[in-house]
């Protein structure tokens, strides 16, 4: 059975965590990459080192999976009393240094890096046990109350963060938010088409500006950060009907490549990675805005009380995927990458235009027809997505720049 840290050496160790806080660079906080990803998708994100021991305990999600991985997990608990407590105060004190009660935005030097990248990665770990096949993990502990309470701490403030945030930008309140279903469907395409994403510099500098370096790093961050699109329609269509179902039925079955395996679009972009030999981004690489852009499509696909959420995350994507990928292809061709390289690219700057409208017809406006409430979680869904692909695109800019030309 694993060994874990004794109780007091956890608690020494928490608190000289603590007081070094303030002098630790991110990559501390980042363990050393464990194992390539094991698909393009949705990254198998390293999370522990390749040594057990005290520094296990020094890393949120290491130790998390340490645990989850128990084939007796109840046992593991019960030898160690206060393990339990000590990980959920851990937990708590990390996420409250995260995601504070208070705003933030307006001075971004104040966000606490390296605890949203710790959150993160532990979130992350904690989704993917809904996500995988029983391989390197039995997943037992899918469903054990230690893992869902857990989840609750980390999950709460980051999300109460997000909706601030969403309804500080626009008026999300049912009063507000049309209540036709087609003057609704246009709001949406207005909303996401008037959000500061939509025109993001990022999309300038890719075509116009950066190297082939610069692009071959901005692709390397593109494995980290997309979920698997058609995995997220599969767990969005439970519970629908009618033509919301045949909507997300039909872009699930664009995303398999209309049943040619060289066609389906995870295959495109391997087809990407194996071009330009690009190796998976070690975890040191991906900050807190790579993993919040995989873990915000997490969070409204995965539980049922973001049903509605998850059909405006992805509704997000659909509308505002072609402006960013017809960009990727000009900077593309532009350094000399060969068209069948990005294609992946280009597919998407094609077909994501009829998936937008058809989203908008046959999901959006039947799902409000339906049940109108839904509107406030269609719209709180675009607008999360959409600010967490804002940060992102935010540090990509940023971190490309500093890149050597």
């Amino acid at each position: 059975m694993a060994q874990f840290p004794s109780r007091k050496a956890h608690v020494l160790h928490f608190v000289n965590c603590l007081v070094q806080s303030a002098h630790r660079s991110l990559e501390s906080l980042i363990i050393p990459a464990w194992t390539m990803l094991k698909t393009i998708e949705l990254p198998s994100v390293p999370l522990l080192p390749p040594h057990a021991g005290e520094s296990l305990s020094a890393d949120l999600a290491g130790s998390l999976i340490r645990l989850l991985d128990s084939p007796d997990l109840d046992r593991v608990l019960d030898d160690e009393p206060g393990l339990e407590e000590d990980m959920i105060h851990t937990a708590r004190t990390l996420v409250r240094r995260a995601y504070p009660a208070h705003p933030i935005e307006a001075n971004p030097a104040t966000v606490d890096e390296a605890a949203r990248c710790e959150v993160q990665r532990a979130l992350l770990a904690l989704y993917q046990q809904h996500l995988q096949l029983p391989l390197r993990s039995r997943l037992e502990n899918q469903f054990h109350p230690f893992a869902m309470r857990l989840m609750r701490e980390l999950e709460q403030p980051w999300e109460s963060e997000m909706l601030r945030r969403a309804r500080a930008a626009s008026d999300l309140s049912p009063e507000n938010l049309p209540a036709d279903p087609q003057k609704f469907s246009e709001w949406f395409r207005d909303t996401a088409f008037s959000h500061p994403l939509y025109e993001h510099e990022l999309y300038t500098f890719l075509a116009s500006e950066a190297t082939k370096e610069q692009l071959e790093w901005f692709f390397r961050m593109e494995c980290a950060g997309e979920a698997a699109f058609d995995d997220l329609v599969a767990m969005a269509q439970v519970g629908t009907r009618g033509d919301v179902k045949m909507e997300m039925a039909s872009n699930y079955w664009d995303e398999m490549g209309k049943g040619k395996p060289h066609a389906v679009h995870t295959h495109l972009f391997h087809r990407l990675v194996e071009g330009l030999n690009l190796e998976a981004p070690p975890a040191s690489e991906l900050s807190w805005q790579v993993l919040s852009g995989v873990n915000v499509m997490l969070w409204s696909c995965i539980p049922r009380r973001n049903a509605f959420r998850a059909q405006g995350t992805l509704g997000a994507v659909e509308l505002l995927a072609p402006q960013r990928c017809t960009r990727v292809v000009h900077g593309a061709t532009r350094v000399g990458l060969k068209k069948k390289t990005v294609v992946y690219y280009g597919a998407h700057a094609i077909i994501d235009i009829g998936h937008a409208e058809g989203w908008l017809q046959h999901v959006i406006e039947p799902q409000v027809a339906a049940y109108p409430d839904s509107r406030v979680g269609i719209a709180e869904g675009l607008i999360t997505r959409a600010d967490a692909s804002l940060d992102y695109f935010d540090y990509c800019l940023a971190t490309a720049r500093t890149l050597a030309a």
